[in-house]
Protein backbone atom coordinates (compact mmCIF):
# COMPACT_ATOMS: atom_id res chain seq x y z
CA UNK A 1 0.00 0.00 0.00
CA UNK A 2 1.08 3.58 -0.54
CA UNK A 3 -0.38 7.06 -0.37
CA UNK A 4 -2.77 8.55 2.15
CA UNK A 5 -3.76 11.82 3.80
CA UNK A 6 -1.02 13.73 5.66
CA UNK A 7 -2.04 16.41 8.15
CA UNK A 8 1.10 17.00 10.23
CA UNK A 9 3.12 20.24 10.22
CA UNK A 10 5.84 18.35 8.37
CA UNK A 11 6.60 14.87 7.13
CA UNK A 12 8.26 12.61 4.59
CA UNK A 13 6.79 11.21 1.37
CA UNK A 14 8.66 8.40 -0.37
CA UNK A 15 8.04 5.86 -3.11
CA UNK A 16 7.10 2.30 -2.02
CA UNK A 17 10.12 0.37 -0.75
CA UNK A 18 12.47 3.38 -0.91
CA UNK A 19 15.52 3.29 -1.06
CA UNK A 20 15.01 -0.05 -2.82
CA UNK A 21 13.61 -0.13 -6.34
CA UNK A 22 9.90 0.62 -6.53
CA UNK A 23 7.34 -1.82 -7.91
CA UNK A 24 6.02 -1.81 -11.46
CA UNK A 25 2.45 -0.63 -11.99
CA UNK A 26 2.45 1.49 -8.83
CA UNK A 27 -0.31 4.07 -8.39
CA UNK A 28 0.05 6.16 -5.23
CA UNK A 29 -1.57 9.44 -4.15
CA UNK A 30 -0.67 11.49 -1.08
CA UNK A 31 -2.83 14.45 -0.09
CA UNK A 32 -1.13 16.94 2.23
CA UNK A 33 -3.62 19.06 4.19
CA UNK A 34 -2.44 21.91 6.44
CA UNK A 35 -4.29 24.70 8.30
CA UNK A 36 -6.26 27.37 6.41
CA UNK A 37 -3.64 30.02 7.29
CA UNK A 38 -0.84 27.99 5.73
CA UNK A 39 0.49 26.71 2.40
CA UNK A 40 2.58 23.62 1.66
CA UNK A 41 6.26 23.58 0.72
CA UNK A 42 7.72 20.41 -0.84
CA UNK A 43 11.46 19.69 -1.21
CA UNK A 44 12.82 16.57 -2.93
CA UNK A 45 15.82 15.03 -1.14
CA UNK A 46 16.39 12.16 -3.60
CA UNK A 47 14.90 11.37 -7.01
CA UNK A 48 15.59 8.49 -9.41
CA UNK A 49 12.83 7.39 -11.78
CA UNK A 50 12.72 5.94 -15.29
CA UNK A 51 13.51 8.77 -17.68
CA UNK A 52 11.60 9.61 -20.84
CA UNK A 53 10.65 12.76 -22.69
CA UNK A 54 7.25 13.91 -21.51
CA UNK A 55 7.47 11.92 -18.24
CA UNK A 56 4.51 9.66 -18.98
CA UNK A 57 5.96 6.21 -18.09
CA UNK A 58 7.14 6.55 -14.46
CA UNK A 59 6.51 9.97 -12.94
CA UNK A 60 5.61 12.14 -9.97
CA UNK A 61 2.84 14.68 -10.61
CA UNK A 62 2.06 17.62 -8.29
CA UNK A 63 -1.24 19.49 -7.97
CA UNK A 64 -2.05 22.72 -6.11
CA UNK A 65 -5.10 21.29 -4.33
CA UNK A 66 -6.57 17.99 -3.10
CA UNK A 67 -7.50 16.49 -6.51
CA UNK A 68 -6.08 16.13 -10.02
CA UNK A 69 -8.66 18.69 -11.18
CA UNK A 70 -6.73 21.41 -9.36
CA UNK A 71 -3.85 23.39 -10.87
CA UNK A 72 -1.15 21.07 -12.24
CA UNK A 73 2.28 22.08 -10.90
CA UNK A 74 4.36 19.65 -12.96
CA UNK A 75 5.27 16.09 -13.98
CA UNK A 76 8.77 14.88 -13.09
CA UNK A 77 10.88 11.84 -14.00
CA UNK A 78 14.53 10.87 -14.53
CA UNK A 79 17.40 11.51 -12.12
CA UNK A 80 17.18 15.28 -11.71
CA UNK A 81 15.56 16.44 -8.49
CA UNK A 82 12.43 18.52 -9.14
CA UNK A 83 12.50 22.16 -8.01
CA UNK A 84 11.19 23.08 -4.57
CA UNK A 85 7.47 23.79 -4.73
CA UNK A 86 5.18 26.07 -2.70
CA UNK A 87 1.41 25.79 -3.15
CA UNK A 88 -1.02 28.69 -3.17
CA UNK A 89 -3.66 26.65 -1.31
CA UNK A 90 -3.52 24.65 1.92
CA UNK A 91 -3.53 21.34 -0.01
CA UNK A 92 -0.92 19.53 -2.10
CA UNK A 93 -1.60 16.35 -4.06
CA UNK A 94 1.42 14.16 -4.89
CA UNK A 95 0.79 11.36 -7.41
CA UNK A 96 3.35 8.64 -8.20
CA UNK A 97 2.81 6.21 -11.07
CA UNK A 98 5.05 3.56 -12.64
CA UNK A 99 4.52 1.44 -15.76
CA UNK A 100 5.17 -2.28 -16.36
CA UNK A 101 8.97 -2.16 -16.75
CA UNK A 102 12.24 -0.28 -16.05
CA UNK A 103 12.20 1.14 -12.55
CA UNK A 104 14.55 3.01 -10.26
CA UNK A 105 15.35 3.80 -6.65
CA UNK A 106 12.34 6.11 -6.45
CA UNK A 107 12.12 9.33 -4.48
CA UNK A 108 12.10 10.85 -1.04
CA UNK A 109 10.56 14.25 -0.39
CA UNK A 110 10.03 16.41 2.69
CA UNK A 111 6.94 18.59 3.08
CA UNK A 112 6.27 21.29 5.63
CA UNK A 113 3.56 23.77 6.47
CA UNK A 114 4.42 27.45 5.90
CA UNK A 115 2.41 30.32 7.36
CA UNK A 116 0.76 32.10 4.45
CA UNK A 117 1.25 35.60 5.80
CA UNK A 118 4.77 35.96 7.10
CA UNK A 119 4.81 39.49 8.49
CA UNK A 120 6.42 41.91 10.91
CA UNK A 121 6.82 45.57 11.78
CA UNK A 122 9.43 48.04 12.94
CA UNK A 123 9.72 51.77 13.67
CA UNK A 124 12.30 54.53 13.72
CA UNK A 125 14.18 54.85 17.05
CA UNK A 126 12.12 56.33 19.93
CA UNK A 127 8.89 56.39 17.87
CA UNK A 128 6.32 57.95 18.54
CA UNK A 129 8.78 60.44 20.03
CA UNK A 130 11.25 62.24 17.78
CA UNK A 131 14.20 60.29 16.37
CA UNK A 132 17.84 61.19 17.24
CA UNK A 133 20.06 63.34 15.05
CA UNK A 134 23.08 61.94 13.20
CA UNK A 135 21.96 58.32 13.01
CA UNK A 136 22.26 55.70 10.29
CA UNK A 137 20.00 52.70 10.95
CA UNK A 138 19.72 49.57 8.80
CA UNK A 139 16.90 47.02 8.87
CA UNK A 140 17.42 43.94 6.67
CA UNK A 141 14.34 41.81 5.99
CA UNK A 142 15.15 38.29 4.80
CA UNK A 143 12.48 35.66 4.11
CA UNK A 144 12.78 32.11 2.82
CA UNK A 145 13.83 31.65 -0.81
CA UNK A 146 10.90 31.98 -3.17
CA UNK A 147 9.21 34.72 -1.16
CA UNK A 148 8.83 38.37 -2.11
CA UNK A 149 8.29 41.16 0.40
CA UNK A 150 5.59 43.84 0.38
CA UNK A 151 6.46 46.85 2.52
CA UNK A 152 4.08 49.57 3.76
CA UNK A 153 4.68 52.82 5.63
CA UNK A 154 1.45 53.56 7.57
CA UNK A 155 3.10 56.65 9.11
CA UNK A 156 5.99 58.74 7.74
CA UNK A 157 7.11 62.05 9.25
CA UNK A 158 10.58 63.24 8.21
CA UNK A 159 12.33 66.53 7.57
CA UNK A 160 11.22 68.11 4.27
CA UNK A 161 13.18 67.88 1.03
CA UNK A 162 16.01 70.30 0.29
CA UNK A 163 14.19 73.19 -1.44
CA UNK A 164 17.19 73.87 -3.70
CA UNK A 165 17.74 70.33 -5.01
CA UNK A 166 14.25 68.88 -4.38
CA UNK A 167 16.04 65.82 -2.99
CA UNK A 168 15.93 64.08 0.40
CA UNK A 169 19.31 65.49 1.42
CA UNK A 170 18.62 65.98 5.14
CA UNK A 171 16.69 63.13 6.78
CA UNK A 172 15.59 60.17 4.65
CA UNK A 173 14.33 56.61 4.54
CA UNK A 174 15.73 54.58 1.65
CA UNK A 175 14.53 51.12 0.63
CA UNK A 176 16.78 48.83 -1.42
CA UNK A 177 15.57 45.80 -3.38
CA UNK A 178 18.10 43.36 -1.92
CA UNK A 179 20.42 43.34 1.10
CA UNK A 180 22.88 46.11 0.24
CA UNK A 181 22.84 49.80 -0.61
CA UNK A 182 24.06 49.06 -4.14
CA UNK A 183 20.77 47.31 -4.98
CA UNK A 184 17.98 49.17 -6.77
CA UNK A 185 16.51 52.05 -4.79
CA UNK A 186 12.73 52.21 -4.34
CA UNK A 187 10.54 55.00 -2.98
CA UNK A 188 7.76 54.72 -0.32
CA UNK A 189 4.81 54.45 0.32
CA UNK A 190 4.12 50.82 -0.77
CA UNK A 191 6.76 48.55 -2.30
CA UNK A 192 7.18 44.94 -3.41
CA UNK A 193 10.61 43.33 -3.66
CA UNK A 194 11.74 41.29 -6.65
CA UNK A 195 13.47 38.76 -4.39
CA UNK A 196 13.37 37.58 -0.77
CA UNK A 197 15.39 40.46 0.74
CA UNK A 198 14.81 44.15 1.45
CA UNK A 199 17.08 46.71 3.11
CA UNK A 200 15.60 49.79 4.83
CA UNK A 201 17.98 52.60 5.79
CA UNK A 202 17.16 55.65 7.94
CA UNK A 203 19.70 58.49 7.77
CA UNK A 204 19.38 61.75 9.71
CA UNK A 205 21.48 64.92 9.83
CA UNK A 206 22.45 67.09 12.80
CA UNK A 207 19.24 69.08 13.22
CA UNK A 208 15.43 69.23 12.89
CA UNK A 209 14.37 65.75 14.05
CA UNK A 210 10.79 64.54 13.49
CA UNK A 211 8.66 61.59 14.64
CA UNK A 212 10.00 59.20 12.00
CA UNK A 213 8.05 56.23 10.68
CA UNK A 214 6.25 52.97 11.27
CA UNK A 215 6.75 50.17 8.76
CA UNK A 216 4.92 46.89 8.19
CA UNK A 217 5.96 44.05 5.90
CA UNK A 218 4.31 40.87 4.67
CA UNK A 219 5.72 37.90 2.77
Amino acid sequence: TCGGVLTGLSGVISSPGYPLEYNNNADCSWTVHVSNQSVVSLVFLDFQLENNEGCNFDYVALFDGPTVKHRHLGNYCGNERPPSTITTSNHLLVVFKSDFNIGGKGFKAYYYSVLKNISGNFTSPHYPNIYPNNINCHWTITLAAGYRIKLFFPFLDLEDRNSLTDMCDYDSVAVYDGDSETDTLEQPPSLTSKGNKLLVVLSTDRNYPFKGFTAFYIG
